[in-house]
């Protein structure tokens, strides 16, 4: 039994990405050139349900990408044959992002928090389910289509003391 354990958390990790490994560095060089981020938390995931493809969560940390609260962007890149294009692009995004077990249009559900308010409006962050429209996640999860979420479960994939990461820009 303990010769199959290797191969099969190696699959594992391969099918699902390890949350703040370093990027190739092509996906260092587009998250540079074509996003134009410096400064960054990723992580290599796979959405899809059928796992026929893989995506790449950008938090932004450059100064130019987060706003006065604190939340930053978050864009969701997705393989594109041999290259990598924009799926989604959140703003207003706070960590952690966490992948939920419930899928809309074939994909997994996001937990997206932003600074918000409670109902007798004391700030606070706030939690939203994102879900996935067959074209992309919503854009800003303090309006509709996001929904309330009270108990996020799933797993955080990016975390407040994931690694941040520089790009490489050309």
């Amino acid at each position: 039994m303990r010769k199959y354990a290797v191969p099969v958390l190696c699959a594992l990790f391969a099918l699902h990405g390890v949350a703040g490994a370093t990027p190739a560095p092509t996906m260092q060089t587009f998250i540079g050139s074509k996003l134009g981020v410096s400064r960054y938390q990723g992580a290599d995931v796979v959405l899809s349900g059928a796992g026929t493809s893989r995506q790449y969560l950008v938090y932004a940390r450059d100064r130019k990408w987060c706003g006065a609260t604190g939340g930053c962007t978050l864009f969701i890149l997705t393989k594109s044959g041999n290259d990598w294009r924009i799926l989604s692009r959140m703003t207003l995004v706070h960590l952690p992002v966490r992948v939920l077990p419930h899928m809309s249009q074939g994909w997994h559900d996001l937990a997206i928090s932003y600074s918000g308010q409670l109902p007798d409006g004391r700030p606070a962050l706030v939690t939203r389910r994102m879900r996935f429209n067959g074209v992309q996640y919503p854009s800003n999860p303090s309006v509709p289509p996001a929904e309330p979420l009270t108990h996020p479960e799933g797993q955080s994939i990016l975390a407040p003391d994931s690694p941040v990461q520089t790009s490489i820009s050309h």
